[in-house]
């Protein structure tokens, strides 16, 4: 998520009154040794809340959203909160108006590093264990920078990489119907790529682009999850898109000119690599012939991260496609098997129509604009390594930019 200065400015004072009157420490909760029900809900929805940073404030207005609709029989919310203005950590089943303590509490020997993958792991499966149900939401809430992470625990010093999530994804005893991402650039085909090897995760939702401070208007996506339980996954996912951008198009948060929203459907994700690693290794093989198109259509592609200024490391994969294709026909063969696949990778995409009104498709693909501007081959390889081997993606780069 981003804080930027306007938004602080505009909302420092209202935040700063609720925090001092009601912070998210003194919410209206009910202590319970075992809250726990062996009654099949339909959806279980977890929150792994990462308020150990400056989006402290931001984690109350959030948990208020979310007490407005409160738990019923049929959808469990739960949420695990790590904050910095105090130490603890404490896990909260969330009713409407008040909501009941599970575990932990705000004092030292409660305080976990929401930097460990065992900690996220725990989570899932604690929270799978006393709430068993059909379906299960898991989201991850706090800052995201694409495949370099999410989730800085500033108490710990520490963060999720992304072999760290798919750690911890693969050491859960549930699948996750839907996982999504409170955190801004996390939409990247790196980042599926690395979580869906873990098989435990069938629809990705996260953003190309960053996700204001506000982030998910958890009031409007849990009314519609209650009204209507019975929602696939897919289904879900479609609403938290739609209400995600409704809520920044002058709606209940506001207007951001950059939102953008993306569902993406982790089955296929290995496919579309599959057929990305098949152009790549053409294009090195033939690098002397494609390197000046290569990087044209990276320059002309929709841009992400300072997306205002374009200068971000990040485009949108589809676009660039698009735009290789158009120069280079001859590369038909190579890039049309993903654009042929790609309404069948995407469940839904939307954004607010300001600066990223057009080519705007879903997931987003490392691409620096030059050596001197976020170009970072090392860590990249290091940081989604079954990607980077997959596709040699990093190596074109060095080839393109070197």
């Amino acid at each position: 998520m981003l804080v930027t200065t306007d938004i602080l400015r505009a909302t420092a004072l209202i935040i700063l009154m609720a925090t001092i009157v009601t912070p998210i420490t003194a919410i209206n909760v009910v202590f319970a040794d075992n809250n726990s029900t062996s009654r099949l809900a339909k959806w279980t929805f977890m929150v792994y809340m990462v308020a150990d940073n400056n989006l402290d404030p931001y984690a109350y207005l959030d948990f208020l959203e979310m007490e407005s609709v409160g738990s019923t029989s049929d959808v469990n919310i739960i949420v695990l909160a790590d904050l910095i203005h105090v130490n603890g950590t404490v896990m909260y089943y969330v009713e409407k108006n008040g909501s009941t303590v599970i575990w932990g509490n705000w004092s030292n020997e409660y305080e976990l590093n929401m930097g460990d993958p065992r900690t996220l792991a725990w989570f899932i499966n604690e929270v799978a264990s006393r709430y068993p149900a059909q379906h299960y939401a898991l989201i991850l809430w706090d800052h995201g920078d694409s495949w370099n992470g999410f989730g800085w625990d500033e108490t710990n010093n520490d963060y999720l990489t992304i072999e760290e999530i798919k750690e911890a994804l693969s050491n859960i005893n549930i699948k996750i119907d839907l996982l999504g991402f409170d955190a801004c650039l996390m939409a990247s085909i790196e980042v599926a790529y690395t979580l869906s090897l873990t098989g435990n995760v069938d629809v990705m939702i996260a953003s190309e682009e960053y996700v204001p401070a506000y982030g998910w208007p958890y009031d409007k996506i849990l009314s519609k999850l209650v009204e209507n339980p019975n929602m696939t996954p897919e289904e879900l996912a479609k609403v938290i898109v739609n209400e995600y951008i409704e809520s920044y198009s002058k709606g209940s948060q506001g207007f951001a000119p950059y939102a953008t929203m993306s569902a993406i459907n982790m089955n296929k994700i290995g496919e579309i690599v599959s057929h990305l690693g098949d152009l790549s290794r053409y294009l090195l093989d033939n690098i002397s012939i494609y390197k000046s198109f290569v990087k044209a259509a990276s320059q002309s592609s929709e841009r992400f991260w300072f997306g205002m200024w374009h200068q971000g490391p990040y485009i949108d994969l589809k676009d660039f496609l698009l735009n290789l294709l158009k120069l280079r026909p001859d590369l038909e063969s190579y890039i049309k098997p993903v654009l042929n696949e790609w309404s069948n990778l995407v469940i839904a995409v939307n954004s607010t129509r300001g600066m990223h009104a057009k080519n705007v498709y879903g997931l987003t693909i490392y691409f620096p604009r030059n050596r001197n501007q976020f170009y970072m081959p090392e860590p990249y390889y290091m940081s989604v390594p079954e990607f980077a081997a997959e596709t040699n993606w990093y190596i074109l780069l060095q080839a393109v930019l070197g």
